[in-house]
């Protein structure tokens, strides 16, 4: 799904309006590149050297992360396939960006999630209970949009399972519970499809 299209639980894209822009999946844009004459701050995720294979042209690299956008909508994405530094970060859940000590971002997370599922439980008539957060990516959207993946308990199997909850946040207004939804099954593509189609044209890009 690119920007501009919709999640299956939301309008649909002739239905579009401008209050609708939190439902957006946002395309990847790069911030720095290898390529870039001056050096520039590495975060801890990215740790691909020049050594590392596949070899991938910035190009390639927007595009493979755009494929994984793409298939799961911004809430999987594995930063270890890139040099780049990209829009799209990891929430570092022991530490304090988004919030001010003793706090930790896990602790936002855990009210975020906490309200989302409450949200779903109210509109499904579920008594799911929030467990913990599991992990989150963000980017900047007149604030801060996060995809978080979190564990909630199930009375009725007593089973523990997987859900989503995508959350507009906002310093200075009111933050947007945009979606919560039990996380669907990969049916687009995986990690693995994605990292081989882009080392495929890595490859006719090097013959050509």
């Amino acid at each position: 799904m690119g920007e501009g299209e919709r999640s299956l639980d939301g309008p649909k894209p002739g239905e579009l309006s401008l209050d609708d822009w939190t439902w957006f999946v946002e395309d990847a844009f790069v911030v720095h590149s290898p390529d870039e004459p001056k050096p520039w701050f590495k975060p801890w995720y990215i740790t691909k050297t020049e050594e590392d294979e596949p070899k991938l042209t910035t190009r390639q690299e927007v595009i493979l992360m755009n494929e994984q956008i793409d298939a799961s909508e911004g809430f999987d994405i594995n930063y270890k396939l890139f040099r780049c530094l990209f829009n799209y970060h990891p929430v570092v859940l022991e530490a304090h960006q988004f919030v001010e000590p003793p706090e930790t971002n896990a602790d936002l997370l855990k009210r975020l999630c906490e309200k989302s599922i409450d949200d779903y439980n109210q509109e499904n008539k579920t008594e799911l209970e929030f467990v913990k957060p599991l992990y989150a990516n963000f980017h900047s959207a007149s604030g801060v949009m996060f995809l978080i993946t979190f564990q909630v308990k199930d009375p009725v199997d007593n089973l523990t399972k997987e859900f989503q909850a995508r959350v507009h946040y906002s310093y200075v207004d009111k933050s947007n519970f945009v979606f919560c939804r039990p996380k669907p099954s990969p049916d687009v593509s995986t990690d693995e499809d994605s990292l081989g189609d882009a080392e495929e044209n890595a490859k006719k890009q090097r013959l050509e």
